[in-house]
């Protein structure tokens, strides 16, 4: 149903035709009728919008003026119908996520809620692990996105968003070094501390950065899970080499802070949004895709690129 009124549309016909016989033709109704029609909106205005000529109609001032309305509602409507169509293909979708374990709290509960509120018939998956887990989900098309640190450089993995994440330490705050600006790598040995197993991307860089400075020690503990690392270094001695990303929580983490390392020896982590590159995005999809952008961007790491 069109919201601009029958009487605007035959009027836009015999302007467009240039003759209220063809007009009445193309429209499958009487000559005689439509002429009414028009008489009728020319009565309606006190103004004579069309010339009438031995060989069809004219628009008068008065006609060029109503005319170019009349196709401006008209392309305003079409705009309304696609918008429309695009939100009702907004109503229903499914779109399955892969997170870091430090994103399956704060992170993953605004995300859900976010959904919920803007499109109520959506439905989600999230799926938790590791870099290398995610990776192959989103390969393997059993993702449509991930979340993730330090994702490989692969022709076959596109990233849609970026953002770093310092690396350093991370202690309870009635740890000794709780407080300070950074530490050296060199002073972080002096205290026991718990490394990620390598299903954790930043293991690398940290073995890179021990191997690099010369260290030579050996962790309490290595685990895949940083909830648990977390979980240990409440101690109040241990230290967890994890970037800032992972104090994502403000009730959960509210008894840990983020130290960074002094120095260059670990390079920041990146956290990066992903789909697989031959995968076009759904209507579904790409509305998720602002939401994740929109909650990175408030993230506190600086932004790399967008």
């Amino acid at each position: 149903m069109s919201l601009i009124s029958p009487a605007a549309l035959l009027f836009d016909e015999v302007a467009r035709l240039g003759s209220i016989r063809k007009a009445a033709e193309h429209l499958n109704v009487s000559p005689s009728a439509l002429n009414r029609r028009i008489l009728n909106l020319e009565e309606d205005y006190g103004l004579k919008l069309f010339e009438r000529l031995p060989r069809g109609v004219r628009l008068t001032a008065a006609g060029e003026v109503l005319i170019a309305d009349i196709r401006k509602w008209k392309a305003d409507q079409e705009r309304s119908k696609v918008r429309l169509q695009q939100l009702q293909g907004l109503r229903r979708g499914h779109v399955s996520v892969g997170l870091m374990e430090c994103l399956a709290g704060d992170f993953a509960r605004t995300l859900f809620n976010d959904i919920q509120a803007r499109f109520r018939q959506f439905t989600l998956d999230i799926f938790v692990g590791g870099t290398a887990l995610i990776t192959e989900k989103i390969l393997n098309s059993e993702l449509d996105l991930a979340v993730c640190f330090n994702v490989p450089d692969r022709h076959n993995i596109h990233k849609l968003k970026v953002v770093e994440a310092p690396s350093g330490v991370i202690v309870s705050k009635e740890h000794p070094l709780a407080g300070r600006s950074n530490v050296p790598l060199s002073e972080c040995i002096n205290y026991p501390f718990i490394l990620p197993d390598f299903s954790i991307a930043a293991r690398r860089l940290i073995d890179s950065a021990l191997g690099a400075s010369g260290v030579q020690t050996v962790p309490s503990l290595v685990t895949n899970s940083t909830g648990l690392m977390k979980r240990l270094i409440a101690d109040n001695r241990h230290i967890a080499f994890l970037n800032a990303g992972n104090l994502m929580d403000q009730q959960r983490d509210a008894g840990l802070e983020f130290i960074p390392l002094a120095g260059r020896l670990l390079a920041p982590e990146e956290l990066s949004l992903i789909t697989r590159s031959s995968q076009g995005l759904s209507s579904a999809t790409s509305a998720v895709v602002d939401l994740i952008k929109a909650q990175m961007d408030s993230l506190p790491i600086a932004p790399k690129s967008a």
